[in-house]
């Protein structure tokens, strides 16, 4: 059965939830990017992700966030925020706005077996005329990374140049783990595509073991 301490590691990041209300700045990756020792990791690990274009709350815990109304200051905030559902109990305790697809998020934590797997939430602001792609997450008992590939959105969409949508990534880690150890956190992303990316972290990877075995 789940901890209390994973159970208890929800409402401890309830304050992050609040950023999902709006926009951070958009980065091509993170500070606080977590060392290349970080432990365990899922190549396209299964997920599912929310867009909003406006300045609305998308995920929360607790009572509804208000919506910022300066976009501006909004922009301003430090990048990325993030929370962890580590079991039943959290799931229950996750509201999803009136957003497309809220329904299928709902269905993805409840689908989740929190006894095998930690769903890790992860929100960003990205300029509308992009999306992006989960390629890999990587994490342990301290450290969670992810990776990005971004790429225009299909042409017959719709979308201003400067302006940022909202999009909140839930991520299915297959690991259970107490969310309440991690403080590090990363996250990067980039143009070309996820088989690039994933490629290029199996060969670091490949190469830090066989320097490991040399020794």
């Amino acid at each position: 059965m789940p901890s209390i301490t994973r159970r208890r590691a929800l409402h401890g990041a309830a304050a992050l939830l609040t950023g999902f209300a709006g926009c951070a700045g958009e980065s091509s990756s993170s500070s606080s990017h977590p060392p290349e020792a970080t432990g365990n990791v899922a190549f396209d690990p299964e997920s599912y992700s929310l867009r909003n274009p406006r300045l609305e709350p998308v995920v929360w815990t607790g009572e509804r966030p208000t919506p910022v109304e300066d976009e501006e200051r909004e922009r301003a905030r430090p990048w990325g925020h993030h929370l962890f559902v580590a079991d039943a109990d959290d799931a229950d305790a996750v509201s999803i706005g009136d957003v497309d697809g809220a329904a299928g998020a709902r269905e993805f934590l409840d689908a989740t077996d929190y006894d095998a797997a930690t769903v890790y939430v992860e929100r960003v602001a990205i300029r509308q005329c992009f999306t992006q792609e989960l390629c890999h997450v990587r994490w342990s008992e301290t450290e969670i990374d992810t990776s990005y590939a971004r790429y225009y959105r299909d042409a017959d969409v719709a979308c201003e140049t400067e302006t940022r949508d909202v999009l909140v990534t839930l991520i299915r880690i297959p690991g259970a783990f107490d969310p309440s150890d991690v403080n590090s956190y990363g996250s990067s992303r980039g143009s070309g595509t996820c088989e690039r990316r994933n490629e290029r972290l199996r060969r670091r990877t490949n190469a830090t073991e066989g320097s490991g075995e040399s020794r």
